[in-house]
């Protein structure tokens, strides 16, 4: 029974031999490594539950990979060391664990960790944690059993949010925080599943805003996409608001008289409730969907929101790509020896939120109403500003969305490459709009 400690390299260079053997860590007592004869990896832990006349007990932390390295073995070790200095014997402590935690549904042990760890600890940011767990990862683990969750189950989640690399960067740390809390804090599971998994790469701002031409042939595109993409990304860019709200807006949110959308604080990413304006290209768009009066607005299954938009996205800008030659053609513009990223450079749906804000800046909207427009939390909402302000700026969205619906439609049949020749001025829209509802 050799004796060293267990590191990485130790573990790497551990062979088998014709039968079972431990390697012992000299810096750790009790905490070995077991080489079975096929080549296996165990990390155990050998101890006594009380003095030394008790018995010698076993404990198998688990086999080499994830989620056991070396690390983290020699810490569930320290950790099941300590449990049996305190009287606790750390296999009928593993099996309670066991029992208790089977049950525990993903979906009910976020609740728990909202009420204990999130709302004491993380007093000014823990609703944005929240939210983002409800809403990306709630939906994908909902009943299972916290134990079973895997690295795999987790990496998937991740890479089904590629299109969206801060929201991916965002959802891994909150994630992390919740699996290393149930298994560091509360003992409730035996390991993290993300232990050996990577942070998702810092995300560089961007500044990519789609042109004139861009967004026209954006325009035109979404015309050849049926419900639900269609008129979902009309609305996208008619409104600004953020695509995964968009996707959940029911009908009951929805005052078409009064051309506003409702959105309630449990769904914006600011905790503010908020009244978006409708304009004249998002009335259109919503009227295309027919008469109804209750349910989601988009959804293929009738239950739960759209969904594919990585899909969709794809399909889309093949019909811009296509849509953008045809103009080019018509101006007498060769394209021929361009690739398909060189005549339409990479782009998100995000990019709309930031092209339409740069284009009402550009009109002379405010940047305040620019930034309720979007739903930011900016520092005017700070100190005396957030107690006492509750104005919003209803009238100023609506005269700043009424300028960019009009901006839009003007670009959609315009078939020049360059901005639409008419200016469009937002004081005196907002003067217009003022006289007409005196």
């Amino acid at each position: 029974m050799p004796n060293e400690k267990i590191t990485k390299r130790a573990v790497d260079l551990a062979s088998p031999t014709g039968k079972p053997y431990f390697l012992w860590d000299t810096e750790l007592r009790g905490f070995g490594l077991k080489i079975t004869p096929a080549g296996g990896k165990i990390y155990i832990l050998q101890y006594r539950n009380g003095g030394r006349e008790t018995r010698t007990q076993r404990y198998t932390i688990g086999t080499h990979g994830s989620p056991w390295t070396p690390l983290s073995a020699r810490q569930e070790a320290t950790r099941l060391l300590t449990l049996a200095r305190q009287g606790c014997d750390p296999r009928a402590h593993a099996r309670n664990r066991k029992i208790a935690a089977t049950d525990l549904a993903f979906e009910d042990y976020v609740e728990f960790f909202m009420e204990k760890y999130l709302k004491p600890v993380w007093k000014d940011s823990w609703q944005e944690a929240y939210r983002i767990l409800k809403r990306d990862v709630v939906p994908v683990f909902r009943l299972r059993p916290l134990p079973e969750i895997t690295k795999a189950d987790v990496k998937a989640l991740l890479s089904g949010m590629d299109d969206r690399p801060a929201s991916k960067r965002i959802t891994y740390s909150v994630l992390n925080k919740l699996f290393n809390w149930a298994h560091q804090e509360r003992d409730d599971i035996s390991a993290s599943p993300m232990s050996s998994l990577k942070a998702p790469r810092a995300v560089r701002g961007r500044d990519r805003h789609l042109t004139a031409e861009e967004l026209a042939s954006f325009l035109v595109a979404t015309t050849e996409f049926s419900y639900p993409f269609g008129p979902l990304f009309r609305l996208l860019v008619s409104t600004l608001q953020r695509r995964t709200i968009l996707a959940s807006v029911t009908w009951l949110c929805l005052d078409l008289p009064q051309a506003l959308w409702l959105q309630t604080e449990d769904v914006t990413k600011n905790d503010l409730s908020n009244f978006a304006p409708l304009n004249t290209m998002a009335l259109h768009a919503i009227d295309a969907l027919g008469e109804k009066n209750a349910g989601l607005l988009f959804t293929t299954t009738g239950r739960t929101p759209v969904s594919g938009f990585s899909k969709a996205k794809h399909a889309l800008d093949e019909v811009m790509v296509r849509i953008l030659r045809e103009r080019a053609a018509a101006r007498g513009d060769d394209l021929s020896d361009l690739t398909d990223e060189q005549v339409l450079p990479p782009w998100r749906y995000h990019d709309l939120r930031r092209t339409g804000a740069s284009k009402l800046q550009a009109m002379g909207v405010p940047v305040e109403v620019t930034e309720e427009v979007l739903g930011h939390k900016t520092g005017t909402r700070e100190g005396v500003a957030g107690v006492y302000n509750k104005y919003r700026y209803l009238p100023e969205k609506q005269a700043a969305l009424a300028v960019w619906g009009e901006y839009l439609l003007e670009l959609e049949i315009s078939s020049l490459a360059n901005e639409p020749r008419k200016k469009l001025i937002y004081n005196e829209r907002l003067l217009q709009m003022t006289a007409e509802s005196s």
